[in-house]
């Protein structure tokens, strides 16, 4: 390989003992208290607000060259007036972002703004309610809202994706809106879904996706249940969306998967250095495969690997180096705490990252 994780990643585990995605067993996160919670989680956290998740963008971008995406936590809107506080915070959010731009050389490097769609709605897709076809389209309205003001400062955003419940109606109203000419905006698709597999074939050279195998516990009819095989089909997804001239995020902590991707995905596709970036969770400890990639180093250890009429590519590579983009999630105890549950259940390998976080040690 490559570069070498610090830590064993709990996604390289044997398909045979994996756990079951779909599974929604007890949890050790169940019966922590909130505060335990968010203590183990802070290292994932950019702060309780905006100034904090920018001050952070900052500093990872002056000290060590990453590139951030910051997202304001929150899901499930109840009522109107969640929703529309969510449609002005995102707008002051995009505002803040425009008028402290990084000192970067590349476009792709600028700092993006992400968003979920349950934040805009007060109804699920699918909901029994007699007004839900309404209610999804004011969301969607909303959403429009953000991204044209987005467009307006230049900023580009991304429309997230939650469980399987949304796809159809994130998925559609991203399209609907690059059809209207909002090009800033990008999407998310889950390689655990069975349904990726035809919804790759919607995208093309003017958009933008995060691959992610998704962190959402779906119905195994409807999902692989195996993370090995997830994140196969992450590369093979990621592959065409490159020769589709897509721009590609691969979202991933696990250093083999990274691998995979750039031997099976990147290098095979030649794609341009401005065309793909990788994304990593603030807080999971992957330094050291970070700076490679951004340095270049990365890739030029890749020469020693790649086919040989590959191998100029590969030398561009190493010369442009990687973008890496963190995430950044910033809110409160009472938004914050359901995103740090799901992803420590996600990923219990977080729980001894927060403990070796708060006691300092390596």
């Amino acid at each position: 390989m490559p570069t070498q994780s610090p830590v064993k990643d709990s996604l390289n585990q044997n398909p045979s003992s994996a756990p079951s995605a779909g599974a929604a067993g007890p949890s050790i996160v169940d019966v922590i208290p909130l505060k335990m919670v968010m203590m183990l989680a802070s290292p994932y956290i950019a702060g309780r607000n905006a100034d904090d998740a920018l001050k952070r963008s900052a500093k990872l971008f002056r000290e060590n060259g990453y590139c951030s995406t910051i997202d304001i936590l929150g899901e499930d809107a109840r009522v109107d007036e969640d929703c529309d506080r969510s449609v002005y915070n995102y707008k002051r959010l995009i505002d803040m972002v425009a008028a402290a731009p990084l000192d970067c050389a590349r476009k792709e490097q600028k700092t993006t703004v992400s968003f979920k769609p349950s934040m805009f709605s007060t109804v699920t897709p699918g909901s029994d309610r007699p007004n839900t076809v309404q209610l999804l389209s004011r969301a969607a309205e909303r959403i429009e809202d953000i991204v044209a003001h987005a467009k307006a400062k230049d900023v580009r955003v991304t429309l997230e994706a939650e469980d399987h419940r949304w796809a159809d109606f994130h998925l559609d109203t991203y399209f609907s809106l690059i059809n209207a000419g909002y090009e800033n905006l990008g999407t998310v698709l889950q390689s655990r879904l069975f349904r990726t597999q035809k919804d790759v074939l919607r995208f093309d050279e003017r958009m933008r996706v995060r691959m992610v195998i998704g962190i959402y516990n779906e119905p195994s009819s409807i999902a692989e249940t195996q993370k090995p095989i997830m994140k196969q089909r992450a590369v093979e997804y990621a592959a065409q969306l490159l020769k589709r001239g897509t721009y590609v995020e691969l979202a991933s902590h696990d250093t083999s998967c990274v691998d995979n991707f750039f031997l099976n995905a990147v290098i095979p596709s030649e794609a341009p250095a401005h065309q793909f970036e990788t994304q990593f969770l603030l807080g999971v400890p992957r330094k050291d495969l970070q700076d490679d990639l951004v340095s270049g180093a990365y890739a030029k250890a890749l020469l020693g690997v790649c086919p040989s009429n590959r191998k100029e590519y590969v030398e561009e590579l190493a010369e442009a180096g990687t973008i890496v983009r963190m995430y950044l999630p910033f809110g409160t105890e009472d938004v914050a705490g359901p995103y740090c549950k799901r992803r420590l259940k996600a990923n219990p390998n977080m729980i001894s990252y927060g403990i070796k976080n708060l006691f300092h040690f390596k």
